[in-house]
């Protein structure tokens, strides 16, 4: 295991598994609905014999509790007191062999005892102080066994907490089988890219799995050009992705996939990989959750897979014939990961799908971050970055769309222009995406919910959902058939193409709807009745769902009439002889006897007993049970209907479940017309809100940009308490083999000029509109960035070799569709070389790459005189700058006498005003004043 980065903290999360989720084993256990079996569970404790655990241990000893041990007082056996040769009773010993499989520098094994999940042995010394447990000691005759833990229905808390230490958490769920045996197989590995806990990952984005095939021997220096096989998926949804690539398109293929975690195998050298010592890229890879593999035996074959696809196997055996040698190497390594980790979880995947990168823009892994496109540099937040700006989705699978889009723009001019028409007609038809937005709201994400009905963790509210999702789809194709707008119409409706083919979603949706009941699924199942409560509250489904079911629910009703009538004959007895207190008709949860809780006084008791045909099973100073054969024969009664209603329930929904997993890819392929919808719908919201207009895309070289704004600035400078501050807007005229060099002082807004263009370039080739007043935009294949620095410890490199690796790297992939924007190259070293490099580089990307070049300096005039000798150079190269007024006045604060321009103009800054900015920055007066007088000698020639 390779812990890198902060990317092993997970983004977001919401609840995936409810506490005591029974994972299907291959042990003839039958694995009802949940939220009917929750409520059978206390019945059927009364009906069959109590779980016993394997081989039947008898309980000895006892627990002491103990401080928490620190990691150097563990021994080498991890479990002082407990010796090689100690023999365990059979219920450790199967536990010890279930923890000595996995090393506990690399795993967490938690074993599910009753309501608790333990660590036991060496597991318990090593992590129960970095869980924050108590270790405690369990002594068995000459012996001591080390355990800690926690109640189960904490699971994802302190799943969270061993993935921030890097480590896989073995689970091991107990279940009871057929013979009435308790078991406690592994049943998952969790790791960050395979996580089936909904409390654990965030639907609005993707969770992906990526299993990287490198070559043979990747060090070798023609290795460069080799190439190299990927495969990701996200277990909770249904897609599986391959491709092809080469080590220069490595880490932006990584970046737009954004994987939570990455596989690569155990033969290979991972400390050259990631420090970048081999390939200066692929220092990027620390960022990430690296997880190592041994590859599967050459005997296995990627059709022993195939039960993992949604298809029949003549299908994907076509499909998987056409992958190339990688990307079925990498497929290989990923199915067989799975099944390790989630050996019983059902992961029926649609059939692979090659991604084709030439069709996306290549944003590398810098790119990514100096933008800001998802989440900010400082913090990694989400606030603050592109994506919190402009998603306005309403629903968690377009938001998960868009996401992708960002980190992925199109380079299809076809594409590009179909979204912007439906932003189009969207602004023309504002009332009809309004109703449009409302719906999508009440939608669910269809592809989750089929997946956990495969695996048999939907509950019957998401099956709910389901229905009514595909009756709103319908509601939306109707809406949309009538509008009247009938370019609106003639966009839309095609969309809608694949769901008029399939008319079993329609009797699925209806099926779903005319049997669950709503008004009980807000109910939580304990408010049903208590141990002792014989009648039922409510039930799940209509007594419609079926004839039997209205039958045995009539037969119900009638019980429950008996029962009030016998209530009020029993009040009518009491009050009689002389008893006024109160009285409950329940079932005594100890021997399942049906009895009269009565509370009154021992007078009363008395008076009752020999009255009254009852028999006193149980009497205290305050309370009795009496028994009779009356509400003894009423109550079995009752429960057995009621445990005949829940098969039938049980049945129907088995029946829901079947036939939607029957559609499942009809229901697959659907799902992306609210995704679609949803973002599209997003952009129109943008495009209103912030202003923006539709930029003209094409296959030009041109770019071309009017006043164009920075959306996460202008956000900020509106958010500001101090009052609305308006965003100074600048224009930009780039083509191919063209230079912008923007000087100006610090603060001036370089670095927002360069980073805006990028954005906005971003944005258009998603589809969206634009922040500028009109905008020109010529397909850009790539876009780079050269922005800050920072020393890298990590990989011992300095900032200059970190500036100089990421210059290299622009040098030598940029092309004639390229943007680059360069900020302050060269400030590493000494002023002459970082001049000459500045120069040399902006000179290579112009001229020899073609490139678009956005390049921000304090090395203007310089710059500007080395071209004097190379008229090319200075025939495709333009100077623009900031400027910075000071007002004389020595009333006012230093805040007050700058006075800084945005707005670009042609020319060049031959001062960075840094003096000023010092004293803005709260610099010391007399060192001040030094560097003023030194800065004299200096430019003096002394």
């Amino acid at each position: 295991m390779i812990r890198v980065g902060p990317r092993l903290v997970f983004r977001g999360f919401r609840s995936l598994v409810k506490p005591r989720q029974v994972v299907r084993i291959p042990l003839n256990i039958r694995a009802p609905l949940q939220s009917i079996q929750a409520c059978q569970d206390k019945d059927q404790a009364s009906l069959e014999e109590t779980p016993r655990e394997a081989k039947g241990p008898k309980k000895t000893g006892k627990r002491i509790k103990k401080k928490t041990v620190q990691g150097d007082e563990i021994d080498e056996f991890g479990d002082r007191g407990a010796k090689p040769d100690v023999e365990f009773t059979y219920f450790y010993q199967t536990l010890k062999d279930i923890v000595d499989q996995y090393p506990k520098d690399q795993y967490v094994v938690l074993i599910q005892v009753g309501s608790f999940y333990e660590l036991y042995f060496q597991q318990a010394e090593k992590h129960a102080s970095m869980l924050g447990l108590t270790l405690s000691k369990r002594v068995l005759k000459n012996h001591e066994i080390s355990f800690a833990g926690f109640p189960d229905y904490k699971l994802e808390k302190y799943l969270q907490i061993a993935f921030g230490q890097g480590l896989k958490a073995v689970v091991c769920d107990q279940h009871t089988t057929a013979q009435n045996v308790i078991v406690r197989p592994v049943t998952r590995l969790v790791t960050p890219g395979t996580i089936i806990d909904e409390a654990l990952r965030d639907y609005h984005r993707t969770n992906y799995l990526l299993a990287i095939q490198f070559p043979a021997d990747p060090f070798k220096k023609d290795a460069l050009g080799q190439k190299i096989g990927l495969c990701w998926v996200d277990v909770g949804l249904s897609q599986f992705h391959v491709l092809e690539t080469n080590m220069n398109e490595l880490m932006a293929n990584i970046t737009r996939i954004n994987p939570s975690e990455i596989l690569i195998a155990n033969d290979l050298d991972i400390d050259s990989l990631i420090t970048g010592k081999w390939f200066p890229e692929l220092g990027e890879l620390k960022k990430y959750y690296i997880s190592r593999y041994s590859l599967p035996s050459v005997s296995t074959s990627l059709l022993d897979f195939a039960n993992r696809f949604s298809e029949n196997k003549r299908l994907v055996q076509s499909r998987l014939d056409k992958l190339s040698l990688k990307e079925a190497g990498a497929a290989k390594v990923l199915l067989h990961y799975l099944n390790d980790c989630l050996p019983f979880y059902k992961l029926s995947f649609d059939l692979p799908k090659r991604s084709l990168p030439n069709t996306l823009m290549h944003i590398d892994p810098r790119a990514a971050q100096d933008l800001e496109l998802t989440e900010t540099i400082v913090g990694g937040f989400r606030t603050g970055a592109l994506a919190s700006i402009i998603d306005k989705t309403c629903t968690v699978q377009g938001s998960r769309l868009l996401n992708t889009w960002l980190l992925s723009p199109s380079t299809d001019v076809e594409e590009i222009r179909k979204r912007q028409r439906y932003i189009e007609v969207f602004l023309n038809n504002r009332m009809f995406v309004q109703e449009l937005i409302q719906l999508l709201r009440k939608t669910t994400d269809l592809g989750r919910i089929v997946r956990r009905a495969d695996n048999k963790r939907a509950d019957m509210g998401e099956y709910l959902e389901l229905g009514h999702t595909i009756m709103i789809i319908d509601e939306i194709y109707k809406m949309v058939k009538d509008c009247a707008d009938k370019k609106l119409v003639n966009l839309v409706l095609p969309l809608f193409d694949k769901f008029k083919e399939f008319p079993a979603l329609m009797s699925l949706s209806q099926s779903i709807i005319n049997t669950i009941n709503p008004q009980t699924l807000q109910v939580k199942i304990d408010t049903n009745r208590n141990d002792s409560e014989v009648l039922r509250k409510y039930w799940f489904l209509k007594p419609t769902a079926s004839p039997k079911l209205a039958e045995l629910r009539d037969k119900y009703d009638q019980l429950e009439l008996q029962f009030q009538a016998l209530t009020q004959q029993l009040s009518a007895k009491f009050e009689k002889f002389g008893y006024q207190g109160g009285f409950n008709l329940v079932r005594d949860p100890r021997t399942n006897d049906f009895v009269i809780d009565v509370r009154s006084s021992r007078k009363s008791f008395k008076s009752l007993v020999e009255n009254m045909d009852l028999q006193l099973r149980e009497r205290t100073k305050s309370s009795a049970k009496f028994w009779t054969m009356e509400w003894q024969t009423l109550g079995t009664e009752m429960l057995f209907v009621e445990q005949e209603i829940l098969r039938e329930e049980e049945r129907i929904i088995s029946l829901i479940r079947e036939t939607l997993l029957s559609l499942s890819t009809e229901l697959r392929q659907v799902a992306p017309i609210i995704e679609f919808l949803d973002v599209c719908s997003s952009f129109y919201l943008l495009a209103w809100e912030k202003g923006l207009v539709k930029p003209t895309v094409d296959m030009s070289t041109k770019f071309e940009i009017e006043n164009g704004r920075h959306l996460v600035v202008e956000e900020g400078l509106r958010g500001r308490v101090t009052g609305v501050e308006n965003f100074t807007a600048n224009s930009c005229s780039l083509d191919s083999g063209r230079g912008w060099v923007i000087t100006g002082p610090n603060m001036g807004g370089k670095s927002t000029f360069l980073r805006q263009n990028a954005l906005i370039a971003i944005l258009a080739q998603i589809g969206s509109y634009v922040p500028a007043t009109k905008a020109h935009i010529g397909i850009i294949d790539k876009v780079f960035t050269r922005v800050g620095a920072s020393d890298n410890i990590y990989r011992h490199q300095s900032s200059f070799m970190v500036e100089m690796n990421e210059t290299a790297i622009i040098l030598r992939d940029s092309t004639e569709r390229s943007l680059a924007i360069v900020d302050e190259l060269g400030r590493g070293t000494s002023a002459v070389e970082g001049i000459t490099i500045a120069y040399a580089s902006l000179s290579h990307l112009v001229k020899n790459k073609n490139c678009k070049v956005l390049f921000a300096t304090h090395f203007g005039p310089e710059i500007h005189k080395l071209m004097k000798d190379d008229k090319d150079l200075e025939r495709r190269t333009d100077f623009y700058q900031t400027t910075l007024t000071r007002i004389h006045d020595g009333n006012l604060p230093i805040d007050e006498k700058l006075i800084f321009d945005h707005k670009l103009i042609p020319g060049i800054s031959s001062h960075s005003h840094a003096f000023e900015i010092a004293q803005l920055a709260g610099f010391p007066s007399d060192a001040l004043e030094l560097a003023r007088k030194t800065y004299v000698k200096a430019t003096s020639g002394l």
